[in-house]
C-alpha cells in the first residue's frame, strides 16, 4: 500500500470515526427526553416497557418493508440475546422511576463509563488514553455533582428497592452496549433493530404475564407519550448508537453518553418546570466541556505513545 493511499485510509476512518461520535451525541438528544415522557405516561414501568416495546417492534416492521431489509437467519442467531437484555433493560429502568427521583436514576447511571471502561480495554482490546481516563472521571464527576445538586422537591422519594432496580440496570445497559458493539460488526443497522425490537418485545410479554399488570391502564395522552417514547429515545437513539457502534470505541461511547442527564436536566426544566441552580449549571458545563474535549481528540489520529495500555 502506498503512502498515499494510506493517508486516505486514514482520512476516511477518521472521517467516519467523526460522524460515529456525532451519531452518539444525537442519539444522547433523543434519550435526553425518555425520562420526561415516561413520567408523562403515569403508568407502571412494565405496562410502560411493553407497550413500548411493541410499538416500536409495529414501526421498525414498517421501516423492513419499505427498505427490504429482512433479517436473516443468521442475523436472528446473532442479536436475539441483545433484544432480550434490551427488553429486561427498559423495564428496570422504568421500574427503577417508580421507585427513585430521576436524579438518584441519573446519578447511578453515571457509573456506565467506570464499569464499561476497563471492560471494554481489558476483554475488548480497545487502547486506554490519558484522555479517556480523564474525560470519564470529569463526565461522570460532573454527572453526579449535577444531580445531586438538584433542588429538592416535595414528592421525591427514594427506596432501597429502587436502589437495587437502578443498579441492575446499569449492569444490564453496559452488557447491552459491549454486546451490541460485538452484535453490529456482523449485523446491518435496521436488521438489527427489528430483531433487538421484536426479542426485546418478546421478554417484555414474557415479564408481563408473570407480574400480569393491567395492561389497560393506558389513557389518552398515556398513548401520545408511549408513542414518542418509542420513536424519538427508542427508534431514533438507539438506532444512532447502534449505526454508530463500529466506528466508536465502546469506551468512548460510553463516555460520550453521559450528555444524557445534561439533556434530562434541561427537558425537565423546560417541559416539567423543574429548577435548575447555579451550581448544577457549573456541573453540566464541567460534563460538556469533558465531552467536547474528547469528541474532538477521539475525532483525530492520537500518537500511541499517549496510550496507557
Amino acid at each position: 500500500m502506498t503512502a498515499t493511499t494510506q493517508a486516505s485510509a486514514a482520512e476516511t476512518a477518521a472521517a467516519e470515526k467523526a460522524i460515529g461520535i456525532a451519531a452518539v451525541l444525537g442519539a444522547t438528544v433523543f434519550w435526553s427526553f425518555g425520562s420526561v415522557l415516561g413520567k408523562a405516561a403515569g403508568v407502571s414501568g412494565v405496562v410502560l416497557g411493553f407497550w413500548r416495546m411493541w410499538i416500536a417492534t409495529l414501526l421498525m416492521t414498517v421501516v423492513v418493508l419499505v427498505t427490504r431489509r429482512f433479517p436473516t437467519r443468521d442475523d436472528v442467531r446473532r442479536t436475539w440475546v441483545l433484544g432480550v437484555l434490551f427488553g429486561v433493560n427498559i423495564v428496570a429502568f422504568f421500574i427503577t422511576l417508580e421507585y427513585v427521583t430521576i436524579a438518584v436514576a441519573l446519578i447511578i447511571g453515571s457509573l456506565t463509563p467506570v464499569v464499561a471502561l476497563p471492560i471494554a480495554v481489558l476483554f475488548m482490546g480497545e487502547r486506554l488514553t490519558w484522555i479517556k481516563v480523564l474525560c470519564a472521571l470529569a463526565a461522570t464527576g460532573g454527572v453526579v455533582a449535577a444531580v445531586l445538586t438538584v433542588p429538592p422537591t416535595e414528592d421525591g422519594t427514594n427506596t432501597a428497592v429502587g436502589y437495587v432496580w437502578a443498579v441492575a440496570s446499569l449492569l444490564i445497559w453496559v452488557v447491552y452496549l459491549l454486546v451490541n458493539k460485538r452484535v453490529r460488526a456482523n449485523v446491518e443497522t435496521v436488521r438489527l433493530m427489528w430483531v433487538l425490537s421484536f426479542f426485546g418485545a418478546l421478554t417484555v410479554t414474557g415479564i408481563v404475564l408473570v407480574v400480569r399488570p393491567d395492561l389497560g391502564e393506558m389513557q389518552g395522552t398515556d398513548w401520545l407519550w408511549v408513542t414518542l417514547l418509542a420513536i424519538g429515545p427508542g427508534i431514533m437513539g438507539h438506532g444512532l448508537l447502534t449505526w454508530a457502534q463500529p466506528r466508536v470505541d465502546s469506551s468512548v461511547s460510553s463516555v460520550l453518553i453521559q450528555a444524557e442527564p445534561v439533556g434530562a436536566t434541561i427537558a425537565a426544566w423546560v417541559f416539567l418546570g423543574e429548577t435548575v441552580s447555579l451550581a448544577q449549571a457549573v456541573s453540566m458545563g464541567v460534563v460538556v466541556v469533558a465531552l467536547a474535549v474528547l469528541a474532538y481528540s477521539e475525532s483525530r489520529e492520537i500518537p500511541l505513545d499517549d496510550a496507557l495500555i
